[in-house]
């Protein structure tokens, strides 16, 4: 999967193998656009050094994707406002350097047509988990 931001030099990039099998009714160009644009954000706001993990699990019918980074996180007060279309951060953040404020927007849009949510926590100075959370069904093996 491409992403479209550059990581720095020397992100690292961890993925842990997943020990079950679900089956998710969905559209998989949404859903890797969804995927995509969550560890495009974290990549964006990981500075060099830093660390970008991408796990899957399931609890109970759900699919439950994370998105953890090692960034710059995000102030408890902005929180709630993380997934409204154009919003931004920080003021001084643009096109060129912040992306269009629609990234976030656009996957909650696309999750919850799909009958999942996605949520966000972070930790200013530490980072930020971006969990994205899908109706699923256990597959026979």
């Amino acid at each position: 999967m491409a992403f479209g931001s550059e990581p720095a030099a020397d992100t690292i990039f961890t993925s842990k193998p997943c020990s079950f099998q679900l089956e998710v009714f969905a559209d998989p160009v949404r859903l890797r656009q969804a995927v995509g644009n969550l560890v495009s954000n974290a990549i964006r706001h990981t500075p060099s050094g830093g660390t970008v993990t991408l796990t899957a699990r399931r609890e109970g019918g759900q699919l439950v994707i994370d998105v953890v980074d090692t960034g710059v996180g995000i102030a408890p007060e902005d929180l709630p406002m993380v997934f409204e279309r154009f919003w931004r951060a920080d003021a001084s953040r643009d096109r060129r350097t912040g992306g269009s404020g629609l990234g976030l927007s656009i996957v909650r849009k696309l999750v919850e047509a799909h009958g999942g949510t996605v949520s966000a926590s972070s930790v200013p100075g530490e980072g930020t988990t971006l969990t994205l959370r899908l109706p699923a069904q256990a597959t026979q093996t």
